[in-house]
């Protein structure tokens, strides 16, 4: 392990650290049985999960570019699929923030934070000028972050059910996400070739299900599954490196790249604290 990836891990483990203590402090501090307000309650939201990525994979913003060339280009790879670098974002750990308003028994609407700091992709390229048995390793560091309005509805409490221990909750929302990558490496027999870093923001929308249940007259646990579609990866237009990996040296640093791009969609799994006040 490395020394940057030793400090990645640490630096999770404190965030992981200042949500748990935060949690905590709701438990303890706000657990008591404070009366909420009778009409819309306000909440306060934390939590923390993973988040797991879906395959995707990188092409070039336009293919066709003349001035800056593309990475890629249009044409077919050495195992029949479009050139591109194919692979996933691997785990994430997600914090999240949020604060709402709860309108009825049946919904309650929030404006809520993600960050999801330590996606790490990693795939193959396939380039046509090597074998397909020759590996074409891509790696890159990509963080997330995304601001949501959503809302949630207690499908029981709609229906005029009696509520469960358990109480069940749809919920959907939208809004927009930040999404950075450092510089991609593609590593092949001889060479590294170092692209530029990037980022970029724009749409993004989540959709799950959960339960959540009474841990005090004003306070909640609850369990999320929820799909994310947080929009695009793309990398910056700019110099590409070539470097030979026998000497550590730069075999050429004159070439002008266009940006590439991909798509990033993860399933995640959260578990808040819910304070209301």
């Amino acid at each position: 392990m490395n020394r940057k990836q030793r400090l990645n891990l640490s630096g999770n483990a404190r965030r992981m650290w200042f949500f748990s203590a935060v949690a905590m402090l709701v438990c303890f501090a706000f657990g008591t049985d404070v009366s909420a307000s009778e009409s819309f309650p306000v909440y306060f939201r934390v939590g923390a999960g993973i988040a797991y990525s879906e395959n995707t994979a990188f092409f070039d913003v336009d293919c066709h570019s003349v001035s800056p060339v593309p990475l890629f280009g249009c044409v077919t790879g050495n195992d029949g699929r479009p050139i591109g670098a194919y692979g996933d974002f691997k785990n994430s750990i997600v914090l999240d923030i949020g604060i709402g308003c709860r309108w009825n028994d049946w919904l309650r609407t929030e404006i809520s934070v993600s960050d999801r700091p330590d996606f790490r992709f990693a795939g193959r390229s396939n380039f046509s000028q090597l074998d397909p048995s020759v590996p074409q390793l891509v790696c890159a560091d990509v963080r997330s972050f995304s601001l949501m309005f959503a809302g949630a509805v207690r499908p029981l409490a709609l229906f005029g059910h009696k509520k469960w221990f358990f109480n069940p909750f749809v919920k959907a929302g939208a809004g927009i996400a930040r999404n950075k990558i450092d510089s991609m490496s593609y590593t092949f027999p001889d060479t590294e070739t170092i692209t530029p870093d990037g980022s970029h923001t724009g749409f993004a929308w989540s959709a799950g299900a959960g339960f959540s249940c009474d841990l005090r007259k004003n306070l909640e646990l609850e369990v999320e599954y929820r799909h994310s579609d947080l929009g695009r990866i793309s990398t910056d237009a700019g110099l590409m490196n070539i470097i030979d990996r026998s000497t550590g040296e730069i075999v050429n640093d004159s070439i002008v790249i266009n940006g590439t791009k991909a798509d990033l969609k993860t399933n995640e799994v959260l578990v808040s604290i819910v304070w209301f006040f």
